[in-house]
């Protein structure tokens, strides 16, 4: 039989292209159809130590913005730049209420409202007629949230359930990466990296039994997809489900585990919003939460997590020396080195990118949706006191004396993210022992 033929070598003037960037999923900006679709959610943009007597300037989603906290501690967010002859805001005086522009001594509230047009008589009309671009500001638990979108569509703040885990802590934390958010983004629905970037590649950067192979399926939440990763970990198997929650939320579990002893529904410790800054940067924002349950071998360093930095390898540039990065790059040589936003048309997808191209579809569906005028979906917290997600680890001891075939493993994860499911509208310890009986049928 001939072997099929094999593409000729050394194509590398005929590969050179122009395709550009896939602008609908990349392209933030104001009046871009991704920058209106993110708007409508709410935005981490600071942790509440980067906020202390002086304004911050930030930039988000394209727009130069200045963040501060008035002396009677209400945090405001108002275009850079203010409205009278444009001086920046960043050198404003911080006052008991709101914010006055250095220049001319405009004096604007948190919501932009002029309180007094500086030398301009008290009942000028311009306090009538000018408002300064603001946006709604919420604070919570150490980071602070802003709302972009249009005014009457402000949804509820929402709170997820992984921040109710008991006998945990938590420290926020904020990384810059120069590249268009998607692609730190869909990195969360890449599960099949773990083996090969943070294990074989670099060596061991996280727990050993990432390392091992997996069957990996996908499946789609209220509140965005999943990933079912199933191993066998010893005479263990592990099912771990990583959820995004739409629009740029991403939850992952312990970043150090083993699957060395049995567990159920045990949750997350990350939650993370990949935030664009404008096309070509991004900044993740979120909580990194700790407890003995999540790390029982005393991995974890929260010294380590905070302003650019977090406590496992790869994440930023100048954690390591460029050398170092070559040798065992991580997810950010990885996502950074793919161009500051990656051309898909010049991509050659394979059947192990499936979570990135759901992702993908998915986004694009959700922001036609809005351009086409149908209402934006917003987490839900189904009646209870917080939004159910679906974040877990579930370890069981293998039932049979043979080794699982990848059918085995495959039905076990499909049962266990079953549970996972459609059990999210119990209280969590119902949750949890939802799941437990789902491994149970698969367990020694």
């Amino acid at each position: 039989m001939n072997e099929p033929l094999r593409p000729e070598g050394f194509q590398g003037y005929h590969r050179v292209g122009n395709a550009r960037e896939d602008a609908e999923l990349t392209h933030v900006g104001p009046g871009t159809p991704c920058g209106e679709y993110l708007r409508r959610y709410w935005q981490p943009v600071a942790m509440s130590e980067e906020l202390a007597d002086l304004p911050v300037v930030v930039r988000v989603l394209g727009e130069d913005l200045v963040l501060f906290r008035d002396r009677s501690g209400r945090p405001g967010l108002l275009h850079r730049h203010c409205a009278h002859r444009g001086a920046s805001l960043e050198y404003g005086i911080v006052a008991e209420r709101g914010i006055i522009c250095c220049y001319h001594g405009w004096h604007y509230d948190i919501d932009g409202t002029i309180l007094r047009a500086g030398s301009e008589p008290a009942d000028s009309p311009i306090c009538r007629n000018v408002v300064q671009g603001a946006y709604p500001v919420h604070e919570h638990d150490d980071l602070l949230f802003a709302y972009l979108g249009p005014p009457e569509d402000r949804p509820p703040f929402p709170v997820f359930d992984s921040e109710r885990m008991p006998d945990t802590a938590r420290k926020p934390f904020a990384i810059t990466t120069p590249c268009n958010w998607l692609q730190v983004y869909e990195n969360t629905q890449d599960p099949i990296h773990v083996l090969h970037l943070h294990a074989r590649s670099s060596g061991v950067q996280f727990g050993a039994a990432s390392g091992i192979d997996q069957v990996i399926e996908y499946q789609d939440t209220p509140l965005g997809m999943m990933n079912v990763q199933t191993r066998q970990v010893g005479e263990h198997v592990w099912v771990r489900t990583v959820d995004s929650i739409l629009p740029n939320a991403n939850q992952t579990g312990a970043i150090w585990e083993e699957a060395e002893a049995p567990k159920a529904f045990r949750r997350c410790a990350i939650l993370r919003w990949m935030v664009p800054v404008d096309d070509t940067a991004t900044r993740t924002i979120g909580w990194r939460f700790f407890s003995p349950r999540l790390d029982p071998r005393g991995q974890d360093d929260p010294t380590l997590v905070g302003r650019e930095s977090i406590d496992f390898v790869g994440q930023t540039e100048d954690e390591r020396p460029y050398e170092e990065r070559q040798r065992q790059p991580g997810d950010y040589e990885a996502q950074v080195s793919q161009r500051p936003i990656a051309i898909h048309a010049l991509e050659h997808r394979a059947s192990s990118d499936a979570g990135v191209a759901r992702l993908r579809r998915l986004l694009r569906r959700r922001i036609r949706e809005l351009a086409a005028g149908e209402r934006i979906r917003q987490p839900d917290a189904c009646g209870l006191d917080a939004v159910p997600t679906y974040c877990q680890d579930t370890v069981f001891r293998w039932r049979g004396a043979d080794r699982p075939t990848a059918e085995d493993l495959r039905a076990a994860g499909r049962c266990v993210a079953g549970a996972v499911l459609g059990s999210d509208r119990l209280h969590p310890q119902r949750r949890e022992a939802h799941v437990r009986e789902a491994a149970e049928r698969f367990a020694a």
